[in-house]
This record gives C-alpha cells, sequence and structure tokens, in this order.
C-alpha cells in the first residue's frame, strides 16, 4: 500500500470523537439533545432498572469525551453492557450499541497505532499480534453497529495488512456506499487495486480520492505511478509535477518525474531531476538506481558515463539491498555499458532469479544481449510507442 506501497498508508486510520458518531444517530438533537432524552423518554420495564440504566448512559457518554486509554475505552464498553441488559426503548437501545461500537472502534485503532510503532521498530511478531487484536475490535465495532462506516474502513484496512485484499477491497467498497466523500475510502480502495493489477481501476479511485482531497500529495504521487505502470506517461508527468510544484524536495516525486522524462526521451530532464532527488536524499537507493539506468543505457552518448553509471548502481545495490531485483538489474546494464560482460551476466542472472514472474521476459532479452557482448540501449522509437500507449 504505499511504498508500494507502505502498507501502513492504508491505515489511515480514521479516528475522532464520538461527536460525529452522534450525528447519525435518531436521538433527536444529537450529541446536545442526549441527556434530555436520557432523563424524559418512558421507557418499559422496572422504573429502578430504567433509571439506573440511564445513569449508566450518561456517565458512558460523559466518559467518551475523554477517553485515551485502554481502560477509558473498557469503561465505556462495560457502561453501555449493562445498560443494554435493562429495559430501554429502542432509541436508547440502539444508542447503546451505537455508544459501544464507537468504544470499540475506538480500541482497535489504538492497538493499530501501537502495531505500527512496532513495526517501524521491527518488532514484526508483536505488531503481528496487535493487528489480529485491532481486526476483532473493528469486528465486534461492525456487529454492533452494522453502518458504522469507521469501523468498516478500518477493518478494510487490517484486512490489507494481513494480505486480505480481496476483503479488504469490500469494506473499502461498503464505506464508501456509507461515506462517499472520504477520501482516504478511495485511495484505499485504489491501494488495493493497484495491488492486485487492476491499475484502471485504481486510477479511477486516485481520480475521486484527489478530488475530494486535492492537498493529498500521495494520492497524486500513486496515481502517477499507476499511470507510468500503464504507459501514461504524460498523464503521469502531470501528476508528478503538481506534487513536485507544492514539495520541491519530494524525492520520490522527483524520482518518478525523472522516469517519466526518462521514457519520454527527455534525457537532460530526467538527469536533473535524479541530481535534485540525489541531493535532498543522499542515501536514495532509488534516485541512485534510476540515475546509473540513465547513465548506462541513454542512446545519448552525450548523457552516458560509464564510470558514474557503475558508481551509482554499486551504490544502489548497497542501499536497496542484495535482493532486490532492479539493483542487479541496473548493475548488470553499468556493466555491460563499461563492456564487461563477464560481471554483466553475473549481475543479470541474479537479477533473474529474484525478479518477479512478469519481470522475466525483459530481463532475459537483457541477458542475451550480454550474452552477445553488446550493452543495452533504450531507443527513441521504443520510448515513443511507451509514450502513446494507452
Amino acid at each position: 500500500m504505499r511504498t508500494t506501497n507502505n502498507p501502513r498508508r492504508v491505515g489511515a486510520w480514521c479516528g475522532g470523537s464520538p461527536g460525529g458518531l452522534l450525528i447519525g444517530l435518531l436521538l433527536a438533537g444529537g450529541l446536545l439533545g442526549f441527556p434530555h432524552v436520557l432523563g424524559d423518554e418512558p421507557v418499559a420495564g422496572r422504573a429502578g432498572d430504567a433509571a439506573a440504566a440511564r445513569q449508566w448512559l450518561r456517565e458512558a457518554h460523559a466518559n467518551s469525551q475523554e477517553a485515551q486509554t485502554l481502560e477509558d475505552f473498557a469503561g465505556v464498553i462495560e457502561l453501555c453492557r449493562r445498560a443494554a441488559r435493562a429495559p430501554l426503548s429502542a432509541n436508547l437501545t440502539e444508542y447503546a450499541g451505537k455508544l459501544q461500537a464507537w468504544a470499540h472502534n475506538q480500541r482497535g485503532e489504538y492497538y493499530a497505532r501501537q502495531a505500527a510503532e512496532l513495526t517501524q521498530a521491527g518488532q514484526f511478531d508483536a505488531a503481528r499480534s496487535l493487528d489480529r487484536l485491532a481486526r476483532e475490535e473493528f469486528v465486534t465495532a461492525i456487529e454492533l453497529d452494522p453502518e458504522y462506516w469507521k469501523a468498516i474502513h478500518n477493518r478494510g484496512v487490517s484486512r490489507a495488512l494481513a494480505g486480505q485484499l480481496d476483503g479488504a477491497a469490500a469494506d473499502f467498497s461498503r464505506a464508501i456506499g456509507l461515506k462517499p466523500d472520504y477520501a482516504n475510502c478511495w485511495f484505499n480502495r485504489g491501494e488495493i487495486y493497484r495491488l492486485q493489477g487492476r491499475l484502471d481501476a485504481a486510477i479511477a479511485d486516485y481520480t475521486r480520492a484527489a478530488e475530494l482531497d486535492a492537498e493529498d500529495l500521495d494520492t497524486f504521487l500513486r496515481r502517477g505511478e499507476a499511470y507510468l505502470q500503464t504507459g501514461q506517461l504524460t498523464q503521469a508527468l502531470a501528476d508528478f509535477q503538481y506534487v513536485v510544484e507544492l514539495q520541491p524536495d519530494h524525492v520520490e516525486a522527483l524520482v518518478q518525474r525523472a522516469e517519466a522524462h526518462r521514457r519520454l526521451g527527455r534525457w537532460e530532464r530526467a538527469a536533473v531531476d535524479y541530481e535534485q532527488a540525489l541531493r535532498h536524499a543522499p542515501e536514495s537507493g532509488a534516485a541512485y538506481r534510476g540515475a546509473a539506468w540513465l547513465l548506462a543505457t541513454c542512446p545519448d552518448p552525450e548523457t552516458r558515463d560509464a564510470e558514474l553509471a557503475l558508481r551509482a548502481a554499486q551504490q544502489a545495490l548497497e542501499l536497496l539491498g542484495s535482493e532486490d531485483a532492479t539493483a542487479w538489474d541496473t548493475l548488470a546494464a553499468a556493466w555491460a555499458n563499461q563492456g564487461d560482460f563477464d560481471q554483466a551476466r553475473q549481475a543479470a542472472t541474479q537479477a533473474l532469479r529474484l525478479a518477479p514472474p512478469a519481470q522475466h521476459a525483459a530481463l532475459r532479452q537483457r541477458l542475451e544481449l550480454y550474452r552477445k557482448n553488446q550493452p543495452y540501449r533504450e531507443t527513441p522509437a521504443r520510448v515513443a510507442r511507451a509514450g502513446n500507449s494507452r
């Protein structure tokens, strides 16, 4: 989902206070009218039980305004459970369930935030355990309030983190049906579609998210990447340009804009973007990899630089790691550009071993060139076809 995606971007957790939850309740007057309803609404059953239940709901409502910890959420849940066991009107029964659902959702978000921190710290087993707890809380919230779009959205995030892409897409679709103006739902479903290879659908969802929130640069960046994958290079360039205009030091956008320029045959512009990206982020493996590819494979001899290409490719491999197939592919091209075809063949073989099947055909073609002692070159004709494809 987001680095491509960092799954935690799909986890743009939807928080909020119970004030927002109350807007959709049947209780007239919403949050401000709630105490009045509790005091006056007739209830069937024993008067003492009903009065106690209303008091528990008052306490749960008041506590929810300041709830932040697991203990706070547990307290709200327990008070709602007590009230739900007493004879209440239909409105108050519904409210007890909705407030309890809110607390379960909040507790799930708490677990999810903790899981994200553990993931960043490299404690993956502990993070997975908390993600499971978060998912259970969202499921419970939805059982209590089947129309609670925030919990449905969050369950979609949890499912995405667990690799349950179809379930995540279904949840995001359901949340969109309930809350069509929430940009994150559209963005997150777009992320799922892109992972599934449904690029046209992903682009459509990113576009809707961008219409709803033009300040979310990630939306334009991801849509640009999807355009790039489908060969719609002019559209991709426009999205990357938008991000860089608003955030000139956005390294990922600079690298992707350079990729679009390169594939369009705009070699000098691509070189400038790679240079700018490395100026802002000297440890960017992606920028080194892109620069090395340009310097090694560009059909323009004035742009190629064998020594710099090899150094950049070696730096990219060091930064991206020995399991990165694209880094090995770039290193192979750099060795071939230098005329060391033995090294090129070894690096290309390693790239082929690590790459997903979808990349094997292109890698085999380059390996065959190196076996013939020929370097790989991108050509303007190839770039032009890519730029015109839809």
